[in-house]
């Protein structure tokens, strides 16, 4: 990765470091490693409005290359440069923001979802070209009579308004089976890439996937496919292109991976390791591939970490975030925009934010608490 972004999260989270005194912070204290679950809770397809606050993100102990500090405010939305529009998708479909600020601008004219079951929000997954205009949504929704999943694809087109220009249903054939997990397109809106869960056989020892979780990639232009597969996992995400439309980041057994398209083969097992040895959370792989931003959880703490994709070497840890308390803090979303300058970030604990020049801009608070305290991951794209 090249060192703005290292610059601009230092800046941005050195600006309060004064505020944080030795006597306010005490040492972490040892954890027990433990697994990390990340799937999705199901729900019941009954829309029901949703609201989002926009909130500044309070003040915690964080870690930026080595700079102790909080999370100022952003600067003047007007001078924001990069996407101009992301796309958020709650359990009442998927709305329009002002990538500056967060605000509503429209809503997509999606078909309202059939009666099922799907995982918050909505069944939907969202991905963007990186430029704020052109974006594809997949929602699965599972039949509760035959407990298999549909998943239809569109495509969205937004205007320099904000407004819905165009939106396309079936852009590839539906799919049924099992739920999609993941969702990405590469910044010419050429290739879509998508992950299907695995399916649980078998009972006691016999227990297994068959298969286990699937990617499929898909040629736009011409609708030519191709597969590969995972007879280990359940789930495959975080899927994130490089601009040269070649290669794949990913996420599947809680490992960073990433996959060459064109290379032969169709076992997942084929792909590099990054990070070996540590359980991640989130990734997204830079656009020129040199990079992969790793998000892990080591309670009490959860971090970014910058990983060297030729080597797989650790380059440093951008962000250390700390939280006390029952349930587990986790980033789960980090995409860049498809010149590689800007950046989209979340965590359950974590507003949705924006990283620009130098400054982290909050937009989105996080969801409500669940019952038991935990908090839904959100899905957003520019």
């Amino acid at each position: 990765m090249t060192s703005w972004l290292e610059d601009q999260l230092r800046d941005a989270l050195t600006a309060d470091a004064e505020q944080i005194r030795p006597e306010t912070l005490r040492p972490a204290e040892p954890v027990a490693p433990r697994t990390i679950v990340r799937k999705r809770r199901f729900a019941l397809a009954v829309p029901f409005a949703a609201a989002l606050a926009v909130v500044v993100i309070g003040t915690v102990a964080a870690v930026v290359a080595g700079t102790a500090g909080t999370t100022p405010a952003g600067p003047a939305t007007s001078t924001l440069a990069g996407p101009r529009f992301l796309l958020i998708a709650g359990n009442d479909g998927v709305t329009v923001h002002d990538a500056r600020t967060g605000k509503v601008t429209s809503r997509l004219g999606l078909p309202p979802t059939p009666q099922g079951s799907f995982r918050e929000p909505g069944g939907y997954l969202l991905a963007g070209a990186g430029d704020g205009a052109t974006f594809y949504v997949a929602q699965s929704v599972q039949s509760r009579e035959t407990q298999v999943s549909s998943t239809r694809f569109y495509r969205a087109r937004i205007d320099d308004q904000g407004k819905q220009a165009e939106l396309v249903r079936d852009v590839i054939p539906e799919v049924t089976g099992t739920a999609a997990s993941s969702l990405a397109v590469t910044s010419d809106g050429t290739r879509l890439a998508y992950s299907l869960d695995g399916k649980v056989c078998g009972q006691g020892k016999t227990l297994r996937f068959c298969p286990g979780a699937q990617l499929t990639v898909v040629d736009l232009p011409t609708g030519t496919t191709r597969r590969w597969t995972t007879n280990a996992a359940e789930q495959i995400e975080s899927l994130s292109w490089t601009a040269d439309r070649r290669t794949l980041g990913l996420v599947v057994k809680t490992e960073a991976r990433i996959l060459d398209t064109t290379a032969p083969g169709t076992a997942l097992a084929a792909g590099q390791v990054i990070a070996a040895g540590t359980e991640v959370t989130t990734s997204t792989i830079s656009p020129d591939g040199r990079s992969m931003l790793i998000g892990h959880t080591r309670p009490p703490h959860y971090t970014i970490d910058e990983y060297s994709v030729p080597d797989g070497r650790k380059i440093r840890t951008l962000v250390d975030r700390s939280h006390d308390g029952d349930s587990m803090a986790r980033w789960n979303l980090i995409r860049y925009d498809a010149t590689g300058r800007h950046l989209l970030l979340g965590g359950n604990f974590e507003p949705l934010s924006r990283v620009d020049d130098g400054r982290i801009t909050p937009l989105i608070g996080p969801g409500t608490p669940q019952p038991l305290g935990s908090r839904p991951e959100i899905q957003a794209a520019w």
